[in-house]
C-alpha cells in the first residue's frame, strides 16, 4: 500500500502544471478600469509583468504543450488571453499611438503583419482570431471577449480568462455588451449596432446555440441578440417591432483612460 501510495504521489507531482494566466491577470486589474479603459502609459511604464507573460506564451501554447491544457475550455481561454495580452503589448511597443491604425502598416500592419510568438509559432492576430480562435472554437461570444483595442470593441475585462469558469464569463461578457448603448441601442425607429455584429454576423447564426435555436425556422443575428439583450430592449427585437437595422461606423481610437 505504501509502495502504491508513493507512485500515485509520484504521478501527481510528475504532471505538468497547467498554464497560468496570473501575470496577465494582475496587469488587468492593475491597469484596465471598469469601462475597459486602458492606462497604455502606465502599463508602458511598468511593463515587466506583461513581457513576462507574452515570454511565457511564447514558450508554451495548446498546439506545443497540449498536456498544460486539460480541456478545450482551457485552450480557448489561452487563445483569448494570447490575443488580448499582444494587443497590449503591440500598442505599448508602438507609444505615441491615438489608434492602432497609426502603427506601421496601419490597420493591416497592425492586425495582420505584426507577428507575436505563441508556443514557438509566429503569428499575427489576424491568424490568432481567423485561424485559430473562430474556426477551432465556433464560438459567437468570442467576439465579446477579444479586445483589439479600439473604442468601438467590446469592453475588456479586469481579469484574464481561465478554462473553470469561461463559460460563465463569455455569458457576462455577451450581456455586457448587450446592455452597452455603444454596441446596442434603440434610437427613433432605429436599431443601432456594433459593426462587429455586421462583420462577423455569420457567427452568430451559424453558431447559434443549438439547444436555444427558435423553433420557427433559421436563427437570425436579432435572434442571437434576444439571447442576451436587457429587459428593456426585448420589446424592440420581436417581429413586427418596425425596426431598422443601422450599423455604427467603427471608431478605432485607442481604448485608452487616463494614466494614473
Amino acid at each position: 500500500w505504501l509502495c502504491a501510495a508513493s507512485l500515485t504521489a509520484a504521478a501527481v507531482s510528475a504532471a505538468p502544471a497547467a498554464f497560468h494566466h496570473d501575470l496577465l491577470d494582475s496587469v488587468l486589474t492593475r491597469r484596465v478600469n471598469e469601462a475597459g479603459g486602458v492606462d497604455y502609459v502606465g502599463l508602458a511604464l511598468e511593463r515587466d509583468r506583461l513581457d513576462r507573460y507574452v515570454a511565457d506564451l511564447a514558450t508554451c501554447s495548446p498546439r506545443n504543450c497540449p498536456e498544460r491544457f486539460a480541456t478545450g475550455r482551457d485552450r480557448l481561454a489561452y487563445w483569448i488571453n494570447a490575443y488580448n495580452a499582444f494587443v497590449l503589448r503591440g500598442v505599448i511597443d508602438a507609444l505615441p499611438i491615438h489608434s492602432v491604425a497609426d502603427v506601421e502598416g496601419g490597420l493591416d500592419g497592425f492586425f495582420r503583419k505584426q507577428r507575436f510568438v505563441a508556443g514557438g509559432d509566429s503569428l499575427s492576430l489576424d491568424d490568432i482570431e481567423n485561424r485559430i480562435i473562430r474556426p477551432q472554437f465556433r464560438d459567437p461570444r468570442i467576439h465579446f471577449a477579444v479586445n483589439c483595442g479600439a473604442a468601438s470593441c467590446p469592453a475588456l475585462d479586469r481579469t484574464a480568462y481561465g478554462g473553470a469558469d469561461l463559460d460563465a464569463r463569455l455569458d457576462r461578457q455577451a450581456l455586457r455588451f448587450a446592455a452597452d448603448p455603444a454596441h446596442v441601442r434603440w434610437e427613433k425607429g432605429h436599431l443601432h449596432l456594433s459593426r462587429i455584429l455586421d462583420w462577423y454576423g455569420e457567427d452568430f447564426v451559424k453558431w447559434y446555440p443549438t439547444a436555444r435555436a427558435p423553433v420557427d425556422g433559421t436563427p437570425t443575428l436579432i435572434d442571437y441578440l434576444k439571447l442576451y439583450a436587457p429587459a428593456d430592449l426585448l420589446s424592440r427585437l420581436t417581429p413586427g417591432a418596425g425596426s431598422s437595422v443601422e450599423f455604427n461606423e467603427y471608431d478605432w481610437a485607442l481604448n485608452a483612460r487616463p494614466s494614473d
